[in-house]
């Protein structure tokens, strides 16, 4: 009787078995994932290549700081690759890099492309697709009213921005009593700029301002001396600008040199606040204000924002501002929802990315954390307002967060 209990034993082991060893053989093992392919574009060459290579620089700071510690942890130790598209400044360019980084490079997710334009039509290619695409930094409304399931933007869109830098003007007149009333509105003739005034019109009104210029231009173009001859002519209390790099500097130039005064100028980010913008304007922008999303001096209220610009400052010698610093707090992002998708396939990483609920601690921006409505826009997003003091953007508006009291209103001059 023993042994044949014996008997049956082994005979239930040998078939148990040989049936693991079939499933075995029939079912291989998932190979290992080695290496997460990101798709990054930016414009990496033309007039706004420095703030393109910003915004890699974050990225790539961020990811490699994760394989220094071993990758990400849900996939084996997978390795973070920056896969790098130029999108040169184009929506056709930024298009068809788009599709090379998925189609040829094989990567899983996209994040990028800084200008409205491109993202609007780079994005559209990784919805073709069935990629998620990241989007850090584009604030043009309409980006998050296509329908799109694979599009998410982290940053404020230019309807709660814009709305904020009127609140702000409004606000800064009741603190000042400047009575400001008229407003000269100078914008790109792109997606960025044309919402920023298009907001601006259907808004001013709301905070008692009254547009009496409505002055669009053609982006980076190579004498600006008429627009700034109309300005001038308007001669409004606020000038507001909505320009990129090589304008925000051309512009301030001229009006310098025409001697055009108003008593408050402020930007809708962009150009204005690049680190290439104060070098090459150098003091003739002190006083000058602008609409952010971040700025360095708030690292003395939040520990999140300390270390990630201590980080960056650290590794290439400047402080964050608001591009890189969107940047950067897209990147670990999507480190963030890699690790909760334990997966590369794109519909669990999209899952993760609308599961998404960071709290305010975690986020290195003055934000209330990250949550993505059904849109894809980050709902717990804002803005600031900046001022240029003493060659150094400070944060003076919302008033509960401000670091220094405005200064230079009036607008006192030129400094020669």
């Amino acid at each position: 009787m023993k042994r044949s209990l014996v008997v049956a034993v082994v005979a239930v082991v040998i078939v148990a078995a040989l049936a693991v060893a079939a499933l075995t053989v029939l079912t291989p093992q998932r190979p290992r994932i080695e290496v997460v392919k990101i798709g990054v574009v930016y414009p990496l060459t033309g007039a706004l290549a420095p703030i393109g290579q910003d915004q890699v620089n974050a990225i790539k700071l961020v990811f490699d700081e994760v394989n220094a510690k071993g990758g990400i942890r849900s996939l084996g130790g997978a390795k973070l690759e920056v896969v790098l598209g130029d999108t040169k400044g184009d929506p056709r360019v930024g298009a068809d890099e788009t599709e090379r980084l998925i189609t040829v490079e094989k990567v899983v997710l996209v994040m990028g492309a800084y200008q409205s334009a491109v993202t609007e039509t780079a994005s559209m290619v990784a919805e073709r697709y069935g990629i998620p695409f990241v989007n850090p930094d584009s604030t043009s409304p309409l980006l998050t009213e296509r329908g799109l399931k694979w599009f998410f933007r982290v940053t404020p869109h230019d309807g709660i921005l814009v709305t904020g830098m009127l609140e702000f003007l409004k606000d800064l007149n009741e603190r000042k009593g400047l009575n400001l009333q008229t407003l000269a509105v100078v914008y790109e003739n792109t997606l960025f700029g044309q919402d920023t005034g298009r907001i601006i019109k259907e808004n001013a009104a709301k905070y008692g301002f009254n547009v009496i210029l409505d002055l669009q231009y053609p982006a980076r173009s190579p004498d600006l001396t008429a627009e700034v001859e109309k300005i001038r002519a308007a001669n409004a209390d606020v000038v507001l600008f909505a320009s990129y790099l090589t304008d925000a500097i051309q512009f301030t130039r001229k009006m310098k040199e025409l001697n055009v005064r108003p008593k408050v100028v402020i930007a809708n980010d962009a150009g204005h606040i690049h680190s290439d913008y104060l070098k090459a304007v150098g003091a003739d922008s002190e006083y000058f204000f602008s609409r952010e999303v971040f700025n360095p001096d708030l690292a003395a209220v939040k520990p999140a924002i300390r270390e990630a610009n201590e980080k960056f400052k650290a590794k290439y010698g400047k402080d964050m501002d608001g591009t890189i610093a969107r940047a950067y707090t897209a990147a670990l992002l999507v480190v963030d929802v890699l690790e909760r998708a334990g997966s590369i396939d794109p519909e669990s990483i999209r899952k993760a990315l609308r599961e998404t609920n960071w709290p305010e601690e975690k986020v290195p921006m003055p934000w209330r954390g990250i949550r993505f409505d059904e849109k894809g826009q980050n709902v717990l997003a804002g803005g600031l307002v900046v001022q240029l003091q003493e060659g150094v953007y400070r944060t003076v508006w919302p008033w509960n967060v401000a670091t220094v009291d405005v200064k230079g209103v009036p607008f006192p001059g030129w400094q020669r």
